[in-house]
């Protein structure tokens, strides 16, 4: 009841004026959100590199209809990236085109991604460019593609979503390539026409893509908390003679803490997907979905206690 109610929450202002404002929720959401800057996000990295976990920073903010606030977003992102060179971080960076202006101009998007990527590359590091809903996917991948010519796997890669029907080829055809992926099973709400919906398929399409990409991926990328998943990667690397250091296993700052810890232990290379930021509210909410119902239920008694 609760997860089917979160997915439509995020879109009425009211309601998030009312939530952002109860100091209960704001004290979850920083379970899952370093803080609302960049020292906050500096910090976790800081913490999760003493612990033996890799970082990646996502400065948070999708469908920005401004050009200003697209330019303030792609500035934010530079200051990132030049932040980790000086403070030596072992971590990266993932940007959201629809932060950066996809939907207000491609050509400017595309301007203010080659920016990031020229810093990244100038710095040393690697821009991830995230996923969204599935009406971005084949302007995500035309663009990826481009700057995947331009500056090559190990500056920038690409977040493929496993659960899309439609666009089954495109890992063999970035694989081809010679693509950084990060692999997830999928990201939104979308319909059973344009996503497999039912757990058995979504597991069956992950299981596919997961051994096509651990066997002939460049620095492969396997982004999930499903822990069955996780170890089979471990397993299946182990019997290919894949080394361990070849290949990452990420997961979500704040979810399944013990997971990371247990991750390390067994010597995986883990990384941690750390966002910041004030547009936490709607990014806190998709997080919500993923964790056990026992934190469900403390996220319904905080908001039985907003005053409506």
């Amino acid at each position: 009841m609760i997860r089917s109610i979160l997915s439509t929450v995020a879109g009425q202002p009211w309601l998030r004026k009312a939530i952002v404002s109860t100091p209960g929720i704001r004290d979850i959401a920083w379970q899952f959100v370093a803080g609302e800057d960049l020292d906050a996000g500096v910090a976790a990295v800081k913490q999760l590199n003493a612990n033996a976990m890799k970082g990646t920073l996502n400065f948070i903010g999708t469908h920005i209809r401004e050009k200003a606030e697209a330019i303030s977003a792609a500035e934010a992102n530079i200051a990132a990236l030049e932040r980790m060179g000086q403070e030596g971080l072992d971590c990266n960076l993932s940007v959201k085109l629809t932060q950066i202006g996809l939907d207000i101009d491609e050509s400017m998007c595309r301007h203010l991604l080659r920016r990031i990527l020229d810093s990244a590359e100038k710095l040393g590091n690697f821009v991830c460019i995230d996923m969204e809903e599935s009406p971005y996917v084949e302007k995500t991948l035309a663009i990826f593609e481009d700057m995947l010519q331009l500056y090559g796997p190990a500056t920038v890669g690409i977040v493929l979503q496993s659960y899309l029907r439609q666009r089954r080829g495109d890992l063999r055809r970035l694989l081809d390539a010679g693509a950084s992926i990060r692999l997830v099973k999928g990201g939104y709400w979308e319909t059973s026409e344009i996503v497999y919906r039912r757990k058995s398929q979504v597991e069956q399409v992950f299981r596919e893509d997961l051994e096509l990409l651990l066997t002939r991926g460049w620095r492969p990328a396997i982004a999930t908390h499903d822990a069955g998943f996780l170890f089979y990667s471990q397993k299946l690397s182990a019997e290919a003679g894949i080394a361990p250091d070849s290949f990452e296993l990420q997961l979500l700052y704040g979810v399944r803490t013990d997971l990371q810890k247990r991750l390390i232990q067994e010597g995986f290379n883990v990384r941690c997907y750390v966002p910041y930021g004030g547009n936490w509210y709607a990014y806190t909410l998709g997080c919500i979905r993923r964790i056990p119902e026992g934190i469900l239920r403390r996220i319904n008694e905080s908001c039985r206690r907003v005053p409506f």
